[in-house]
């Protein structure tokens, strides 16, 4: 029985040394779309995460194509960033467009705020009408929304109001 259990310890270390580890994927911020096909639902859809790192804010967009129907939840180092929407409907199809896939609800998608930091972003398919498809997601900087016009003339209003009172006071 010892010379089995040192066969089968060794086969095992064998294993690990040379089983395949999961090798990150690295995209880049402002880079665009990046696809993934995934299998049915209950199942990781991304099974090397997708790396980068923001040096300001940024947004995770993350949308289904291809066949409408599936949705997704979404997790930065396994810890959950939240559900895509809810697909508006079932087997349209839009191919690989993914901006126009994005911009439909008949299509899950999921916008995702982040802060500066390191990211490693994986997933699960929560539901699929299918036994699988495809998606993309992309990370994009955050723009800082630039001051309405209006809000400057409405400010200039109000000191103009307030020097008409002072002088009539």
């Amino acid at each position: 029985m010892r010379p089995f259990k040192r066969l089968a310890a060794a086969l095992f270390g064998a294993a690990a040394i040379f089983s395949a580890p999961a090798h990150a994927i690295p995209i880049t911020v402002d880079g665009g779309w990046a696809s993934f096909g995934f299998g049915k639902a209950g199942q990781t859809f991304i099974e090397e995460p997708f790396t980068f790192t923001l040096t300001t804010a940024g947004i995770l967009k993350v949308t289904d194509a291809f066949l409408s129907g599936d949705r997704f939840e979404i997790f930065n180092f396994g810890s959950s960033l939240g559900l895509t929407s809810a697909p508006g409907s079932v087997g349209d199809s839009i191919g690989p467009d993914y901006e126009a896939a994005f911009n439909d609800a008949n299509w899950s998608s999921g916008t995702f705020l982040l802060s500066a930091g390191t990211y490693s972003i994986t997933g699960i398919v929560v539901d699929s009408p299918f036994s699988g498809g495809g998606a993309a997601l992309r990370v994009d900087t955050a723009q800082a929304v630039p001051e309405p016009a209006s809000l400057a003339l409405f400010g200039i209003g109000l000191l103009g109001l307030g020097a008409l009172r002072r002088k009539r006071g």
